[in-house]
């Protein structure tokens, strides 16, 4: 999830002075802070050898594990720590400062999109326990109840990521089970999240969380941002893929927000407010890093153009030329404050879908980035199991670990030969 509010700024690119109160919480000024004076960019030894990311300083004790070992430690965390009712993840912090995200809608909408998540990253992993079983039918049968949140307002609409996370994952499973015992349910309720996604669409076709400025309108008309988007529109076609009705018109908008914001480098915009600025650190491939792999998949699973370079180039820049940038953001508590206005909640995010993009190319590539990605995850791992990169109330360890379990089943022999 991306849980805070794009960065602002002026028509000059400059920061943009932001409100106080609640909104100052949620767009706190975005400054170029190197705490990650440890990183040293990665490196490319040679077109033959897989390349290497060079890291010097501190390397997290959690992280000297391999991915079978941090995927079983993973789920058991996920099994030990989802709450009575079937969800993940709490509304409760213990620290001072937090994004906006006000009660209950918000709080709602992030607590059935991290369940959504978890869900997700039991499916892939095939944990066959009879107690990640129960766990995942427990978080079955939340969403199935609880995933049609309400917004909170004309300005916090995160119910859309809830919609998104939990449309893929009710799609997935009836995609496994078109005919079992839940199949009526999961249809039903996959149809329902469409009608929802149609109503929150904003008016450029996308679809966005927050709407900072303006009017807030019926259809959210502010701006939508790429990540979004691309995150929905996997799940818009999981769900068509399992049969689930879903209006043309919604899918061509949206492809078409995602080919808006593609520009000719290969980076996304961070959101369609920015079209007139594509320079700014935030849009350059630096900046992108963790939102191309996830662009590119949508729009190659609705029919669009994506080749093979292009997600070796994404791969490239998310795991070798820009590594050491994304990390330097993890773990940093105010939004966009790190370089190229990265935060640290893309970071699992971003290699969540590079995972999905390493899959999509030949053995040869899977077996030169797969490592980068498993280590690159790693490097967020905690000693009990749980794996974060962002402090967001009590939902970041349960949602980050289902990032890291998602992409940690992508990387080649992790779940086994």
């Amino acid at each position: 999830m991306s849980p805070a509010c794009p960065p602002v700024f002026d028509a000059a690119g400059r920061d943009r002075p932001r409100a106080t109160g609640a909104r100052a919480s949620c767009c706190a000024r975005r400054i170029l802070a190197p705490w990650a004076l440890t990183l040293v960019l990665a490196a490319v030894t040679s077109a033959e050898e897989p390349p290497r990311v060079a890291v010097t300083g501190h390397v997290p004790p959690a992280s000297q594990v391999d991915a079978r070992t941090a995927i079983r430690e993973g789920v058991r965390w996920l099994v030990r720590h989802q709450n009575a009712d079937g969800s993940f993840g709490s509304h409760e912090t213990k620290r001072p400062y937090e994004v906006l995200a006000s009660v209950p809608g918000s709080q709602d909408a992030f607590l059935v999109a991290t369940t959504g998540l978890c869900l997700l990253a039991l499916q892939d992993v095939r944990d066959p326990s009879a107690e990640a079983q129960r766990a995942r039918e427990k978080a079955l049968d939340f969403l199935l109840a609880k995933a049609d949140v309400r917004r909170q307002s004309g300005m916090e609409h995160y119910n859309v990521w809830a919609f998104g996370y939990a449309l893929r994952a009710l799609s997935a499973e009836l995609s496994r089970a078109p005919d079992g015992p839940r199949a009526a349910a999961l249809r039903a309720k996959s149809a329902q999240l469409v009608e929802k996604l149609a109503l929150y669409q904003t008016t450029d076709g996308g679809w966005g969380y927050l709407s900072l400025n303006g009017v807030p309108t019926l259809h959210p008309s502010d701006t939508s941002m790429s990540f979004t988007t691309a995150t929905i529109l996997i799940g818009v076609q999981g769900a068509a893929a399992a049969g689930v009705e879903v209006p043309a018109a919604l899918r061509a908008k949206a492809v078409e927000h995602l080919e808006r914001s593609r520009l000719p480098d290969g980076a996304f915009l961070y959101g369609e407010y920015l079209k007139y600025r594509p320079r700014l650190d935030v849009n350059e491939r630096k900046g992108s890093a963790c939102r191309t792999p996830a662009c590119l998949y949508a729009l190659e699973l609705c029919g669009g153009q994506v080749t093979p370079d292009e997600y070796r180039a994404a791969l490239e820049d998310l795991l070798v030329r820009h590594a050491a940038l994304q990390r330097a953001g993890i773990r940093e508590p105010i939004p966009h404050r790190s370089f190229y206005a990265i935060s640290g909640y893309f970071y699992l995010y971003g290699h969540a879908y590079a995972g999905y993009a390493l899959a999509r190319l030949p053995a040869a590539d899977q077996a030169r980035y797969g490592p980068l990605l498993e280590r690159a995850v790693l490097f967020c791992r905690e000693p009990d199991g749980a794996f974060w990169d962002y402090p967001l109330y009590g939902y970041h360890d349960a949602y980050g670990t289902a990032y890291a379990l998602i992409a940690l089943a992508r990387v080649p022999g992790a779940l086994g030969p």
